[in-house]
């Protein structure tokens, strides 16, 4: 039997393999997934390149072709203009964020593809024999929009000059450390506060780039590694192994941090709660795109079920719940409890289930946060049209979801109802950021007017909300009793 199947089976070639660890630890795998193969970047002009190298972040400036027949200047020039502002000629070229009148760059940011690329290397044949390298990760670059934040932040209101309390924290407990280290924001802030190292970019074909190809290929072919010597089977385990084998990251990290097959791995729950914690804000056709599945109408219904425990229907759409961001037993970087914040992004999110677009000044008389904290939530799940001076929800009312799925539509709507009703609650005895309140109850300071809520009835026959009895009415029940 087995001579039969060695005939069968003969062995073509013999290859010899070997190991390169010249660029280990150095090698990195640029992926350009939202750009065509037969339109590479290699004959773009390259501007800057950087690097954060502990969590494997790299950025790439590149300049822009602004005279030719696909280049819209009028376009240019209107967003060169929102980015770096109406003073921006009287400025220094190197202090604005497009060095000419038109918007004359793009900027390429990474986020990881895979979450272990230690199973992975690098081949390249020469002279019949086989060159592996290590990888260190491999990247997916795309277009990076983060000079709308900076035009937002031009059109934005003026900061209003304010009295600032000076206050001493208590010692942070263990419990809350942790809580704090697990939270999406704290993990974003410690990959923002690694320092940028800028590098050398040196295009393809080039004298210092074919210097550094030749260093995939082993330099030392007689040396012999023994523990490489292993059985067949042995030997096939440690080139791929099981699938169980491989591990997957924490629920916790956010999903540009999380290949897809990592992600697709994990319990729905998890699944879905790491993507509403990345996204904030999602159709439900996204949400069923990014986790992997299909349209069907019981696959839509796991979703829902799960979906509802993470997150809450704002215009049809979903937006993860403010205690999943937020945890209770931390703090903002301005020192705001986050159980404040809760109330705050709630309340916020309840305005949006009624209209399209607010005011900051109609949620700042309510809320009581500070102006950073305020902001935070509000970018958070809307954007800012300078224009009308107004913050939009960020998607569009999502009435396909609306007709679909009645059901789940009526139960949000009761959710929200009795979620206004605790918010009503909460900010007539409102505190100030610090947890002081508003005004002594000692002082002759007047009374201000508390907000109210409007909560609107579920069913037609549900009791609305109390009005006081007209004056004449009031002095006739006197008579009367």
């Amino acid at each position: 039997m087995k001579t039969e199947a060695a005939e069968s089976d003969p062995v073509v070639a013999e290859i010899p393999v070997y190991l390169s660890k010249t660029l280990l630890e150095k090698l990195y795998v640029l992926q350009y997934p939202v750009r065509p193969c037969s339109h590479t970047y290699d004959e773009s002009t390259i501007l800057k390149a950087k690097i954060r190298p502990q969590s494997g972040h790299v950025e790439i400036e590149m300049g822009l072709t602004t005279r030719g027949p696909t280049y819209d200047k009028s376009k240019g020039e209107q967003i060169a203009f929102n980015v770096d502002g109406a003073y921006r000629e009287m400025r220094d070229s190197e202090d604005n964020y497009f060095k000419s009148s038109v918007m004359d760059k793009l900027v390429l940011t990474s986020s990881k593809a895979l979450s272990d690329a230690s199973r992975y290397a690098v081949g390249v044949m020469r002279d019949d024999s086989l060159h592996l390298s290590p990888i260190t990760t491999v990247l997916a670059l795309r277009p990076s929009f983060s000079y709308l934040d900076q035009a937002d932040k031009h059109s934005d209101d003026e900061e209003k000059i304010k009295k600032v309390t000076v206050r001493f924290e208590k010692p942070e407990t263990e419990k809350s450390r942790k809580a704090k280290e697990k939270s999406y924001g704290f993990l974003l802030r410690k990959i923002h506060e690694e320092p940028w190292i800028e590098v050398d970019y040196h295009k393809f074909g080039g004298e210092h780039s074919d210097f550094e190809r030749r260093k995939l290929y082993c330099q030392y072919e007689d040396e012999h590694i023994d523990q490489f010597s292993l059985e067949p089977a042995e030997y096939m385990k440690h080139l791929v192994p099981p699938t169980e084998e491989v591990q997957i990251i924490a629920p916790g990290l956010p999903a540009h941090l999380m290949s897809r097959a990592a992600l697709i791995s994990l319990p729905l729950h998890d699944r879905v709660k790491t993507v509403m914690v990345n996204a904030g804000v999602a159709s439900f056709v996204e949400l069923l795109a990014v986790l992997g599945m299909g349209a069907t109408t019981e696959s839509s219904q796991s979703v829902l079920k799960v979906l509802q425990q993470v997150a809450v229907l704002v215009q049809g759409n979903w937006v993860v719940k403010s205690d999943i961001i937020y945890l209770k037993d931390s703090k903002s970087e301005s020192g705001v409890p986050n159980d404040l914040i809760q109330r705050g992004r709630d309340y916020l999110l309840y305005l949006f289930t009624k209209a399209t677009s607010v005011t900051r000044g109609e949620v700042a008389d309510v809320v009581g946060l500070p102006n950073n904290d305020l902001k935070e939530i509000l970018r958070g799940v809307s954007r800012y049209r300078g224009a009308r001076s107004i913050w939009e929800f960020f998607l569009p009312t999502d009435t396909a979801f609306l007709n679909k799925y009645s059901d789940v539509v009526q139960r949000q709507q009761m959710i929200w109802q009795s979620r206004s009703e605790q918010l009503a609650h909460s900010f007539k005895n409102k505190t100030n950021a610090d947890g002081s309140k508003c005004a002594n109850s000692n002082s002759p300071v007047k009374k201000s007017r508390s907000p109210r809520i409007k909560s609107e009835p579920v069913e037609s026959g549900a009791q609305g909300e109390a009005h006081p009895a007209p004056a004449k009415q009031r002095r006739a029940n006197r008579d009367t009793r």
